[in-house]
């Protein structure tokens, strides 16, 4: 990048150059992430670091339907969705074609929700569970579903398991294969099928009194029981006789909540009360998750966010294939504010983190390259990055504090340059390192006409904004508002040499 940077005429100078940007960094002070290439943040919010290293402005959305907040989301087809919503009275079970259950759920009620045998099935814990077929809500069957009311299910190797039981914390109720209303009780005391309903209680495994707080299928043959301290991984095999621990995976590492689990190609991601893991099948030793979480370098930001919410269990997330993000809500007190994490992850590369606050976004769903928010007032499209959209999030990243090679030296800026494509309206705000504004500015980042085009740039403009200022560290500051895609490739400092 400092190749196109082109110093002012006649005044001796040098360029500092900022580039291949890696997401928020809360981990050190903000005095201490100067680096220049490989550059950390100090504030990306509706935006993030893609995997060459660009900031972009999150894409914007299309309303769909709805204006109650929705508690839960999921896709009945390829291309509809089904949704909880809560109004005053209770929460409603409501289809994108239109089909609605009105009070399906009391209005306390934590929704979760898996697809089994092409119906969305809905849980909460106490309460007869419902499923949606694409035109009917129903309830299930099964007298002993009906008896046990779990919290969350997961649909393994054409068996539907259910957890979360009260009164049977410890106990997963597993379905007969292809049978989702035929549960252990109400299988006949003497079938001998290898087909039949089963159990499995994880208490004499563990040896606590830890209880189920998730369940999600692994790979193509196991199951995942997550307690809050630590995960369990069942071999699966078509006689339920023959399911059993896998002894070779010692994980000790949970999960807080159920609809935080997200599989992610071949792994599953979820939240722990201490981070973001990745569980996932290791050559060396079986089964493993990473050493270390995924969300190290924001570890303060995500552990102030999990404190922040009423309950554990309303943290959801969802996985988006086609922009490599694992997206998490956390709800706040009150009902209305939800804030965001979200982690960029690419093969072969660090996690980049990004936080948001677009919509009061609550929960979502990704499938088949189409990923849906529900919010505080209904549901939302989020379009791709180049699709047109009716709303689109204000952008806002800061950087740490810059020192330009020098913790002790003044130094005397000429001017910035920000190399940027796309469109919107761009506010500047540099502080020095005592938090004291010395400048600010305001200007069109836009990809038509010739201004600041430089032909050895081709995908991005440059923009100088001169300022005469003279600091020892700074933060700079960007917001970036308006329409359509919206990026910055990189940014310099021209100073003036002594």
């Amino acid at each position: 990048m400092t190749s196109s940077f082109k110093s002012p005429s006649g005044i001796p100078s040098k360029s500092v150059a900022y580039e291949n940007f890696q997401g928020l960094d809360v981990s050190r002070d903000r005095t201490s992430l100067d680096t220049g290439k490989e550059q950390h943040l100090s504030v990306c919010q509706d935006a993030f670091c893609d995997w060459r290293g660009q900031i972009t402005r999150d894409p914007g959305c299309n309303y769909l339907q709805g204006t109650h907040p929705v508690n839960a989301i999921n896709f009945y087809s390829k291309s509809k969705v089904v949704y909880a919503e809560r109004d005053g009275a209770g929460i409603n079970l409501v289809s994108e074609d239109g089909h609605t259950k009105t009070g399906a759920f009391p209005s306390k009620s934590n929704i979760t929700s898996s697809v089994f045998n092409r119906r969305v099935h809905f849980f909460s814990q106490d309460e007869p569970p419902l499923y949606y077929d694409g035109t009917n809500y129903s309830f299930n069957g099964s007298p002993a579903l009906d008896k046990l009311r779990p919290s969350f299910s997961a649909s393994v190797s054409r068996r539907l398991c259910v957890a979360g039981i009260n009164g049977r914390e410890t106990t997963v109720a597993i379905s007969r294969v292809d049978n989702d209303e035929i549960f252990p009780d109400d299988e006949p005391i003497d079938s001998v099928s290898v087909l039949r309903a089963g159990n499995i209680d994880i208490s004499n495994q563990l040896g606590t009194s830890e209880t189920i707080s998730g369940l999600a299928k692994f790979e193509q043959s196991r199951l995942a029981i997550f307690t809050t301290d630590r995960t369990l991984i069942f071999l699966i095999d078509t006689d339920i006789g023959l399911w059993a621990l896998d002894d070779k995976a010692s994980i000790n590492v949970g999960c807080v909540s159920h609809s935080t689990i997200a599989s992610a190609g071949s792994d599953l991601l979820f939240c722990s009360r201490s981070g973001v893991h990745s569980l996932r099948r290791s050559a060396e030793n079986g089964i493993t998750i990473e050493g270390e979480s995924l969300s190290s370098k924001i570890d303060t930001l995500y552990r102030s966010l999990v404190q922040s919410v009423v309950s554990l269990e309303d943290i959801s997330a969802t996985y988006d294939q086609d922009m490599g993000q694992y997206h998490i809500f956390f709800p706040q007190k009150g009902g209305v504010l939800t804030k965001r994490l979200t982690m960029t992850i690419f093969p072969g590369m660090d996690a980049k983190w990004s936080t948001g606050t677009f919509l009061n976004a609550r929960c979502g769903a990704a499938l088949g390259g189409r990923l849906v928010f529900g919010s505080s007032g209904g549901i939302y499209d989020i379009k791709k990055i180049e699709e047109e959209a009716e709303v689109h999030p204000d952008m806002v990243v800061k950087t740490p504090v810059l020192w330009h090679g020098s913790f002790t030296d003044t130094k005397s800026i000429h001017a910035v340059l920000i190399q940027a494509t796309g469109n919107g309206t761009a506010v500047l705000e540099v502080t020095d390192d005592m938090e004291q504004v010395i400048h600010s500015d305001t200007f069109e980042i836009s990809d038509s006409g010739d201004d600041n085009n430089y032909p050895d740039v081709p995908l991005s403009r440059q923009y100088e904004r001169k300022f005469a200022g003279r600091y020892r560290g700074a933060q700079y500051k960007l917001t970036v508002s308006g329409k359509g895609i919206c990026r910055i490739i990189g940014f310099g400092v021209i100073l003036r040499k002594s």
